[in-house]
Order: structure tokens, then sequence, then C-alpha cells
């Protein structure tokens, strides 16, 4: 195979990957609604994490991350990735149904997570931001993925939540 046909071979699978994982993201439906009732039946019960981080630090990054896309982050990729790998890694996330990512890996720039605050007030902080964030009008670039539409934040917000859910369980 000469050079230019490699070349093109190799474009058009690369194009029908993309179109392949963007259709597939796009049947993602988020329930944001659901997943409030979940956390809200979480309230005022023993909490433990499995991971690294312990249950508070976990509802404060996620109340950082949803807080983010309407208040903005603090620091971003650069233009090339939120216009190449990022949004390419949510569809092929939304296109899994789950996202997977390190769970004690900080959103760049946010404050440092307070291990000492009460698991309750962290997990009200994340409920107030997830309604704050239903109301918003106006939403920021997300720091890896770009400029997203309220549906595309709802699916990453929603995807970025059960994944760390995963590892908090009944004490």
């Amino acid at each position: 195979m000469n050079r230019r046909k490699f070349l093109l071979a190799s474009a058009a699978v690369t194009t029908a990957s993309v179109a392949g994982i963007s259709l597939a993201g796009s049947r993602f439906v988020a329930d944001l609604a659901a997943l409030q009732n979940e956390l809200k039946q979480m309230s005022g019960k023993a909490l433990h994490s499995s991971g690294s981080w312990n249950v508070s630090q976990i509802f404060q990054h996620l109340a950082q991350s949803v807080r983010g896309s309407y208040q903005g982050y603090p620091q971003q990729r650069s233009w090339w990735f939120q216009h190449s790998i990022g949004p390419l890694a949510l569809q092929g996330f939304k296109a899994a149904g789950a996202m997977r990512h390190p769970l004690d890996e900080a959103i760049p720039g946010m404050p440092q997570l307070d291990a000492a605050l009460d698991p309750q007030v962290a997990l009200a902080e994340l409920l107030q931001a997830l309604d704050e964030f239903a109301a918003a009008t106006t939403l920021a670039p997300h720091f890896a993925y770009g400029m997203l539409s309220h549906a595309d934040f709802q699916a990453a917000h929603q995807l970025h939540i059960r994944q760390h859910l995963s590892q908090i369980s009944l004490a």
C-alpha cells in the first residue's frame, strides 16, 4: 500500500470511529432528577468511602465540578485538547454509559478539599449545586471538554457523580 492510500484509509477509519462514538454518545440521556433523589436518600445516613478520599471530600469534589459548569473552572486545558480529545472522551463515556477517571484527581485550580468537613454538609452543598446548575441559563466551558450544551453537561455530571458514588456505601 502506498503512503497516499494508507493516509486516506487511516483518515477514513478515524472519521468512521469518531462518527460512531458520537452517534452512540448521542443516545445517552441523563436523568439528574433521579440522581438527585438518590443523593437525597443519603441524607442523615452514616456513609463510608472505599477510596482514598473520605465521603465529605467526594461530595465536595462533585460540588466543585457542578459549580464549575456555571461559575467557571479556574484552569482550562489547552484549546487543542478542548476541541479534540476532550469532547471525544465525553462522547466515549456517554457511549459506554460510564465514566472512567482517577477518583482522587482534583479539578485543576479548585480549592483543596476539607477532609474535616461534615459529610452531610458536603452532601447538602452538592445538592444545592445541582439545583443551581438546573436553573443556570449560562454555562462556562468545561475545563477538559470545552463548550457543552446543558444536556451534555448533565450527562457529564451524571456520569462523574455515578462513578464517584461507586466508592460510597452505607457504614
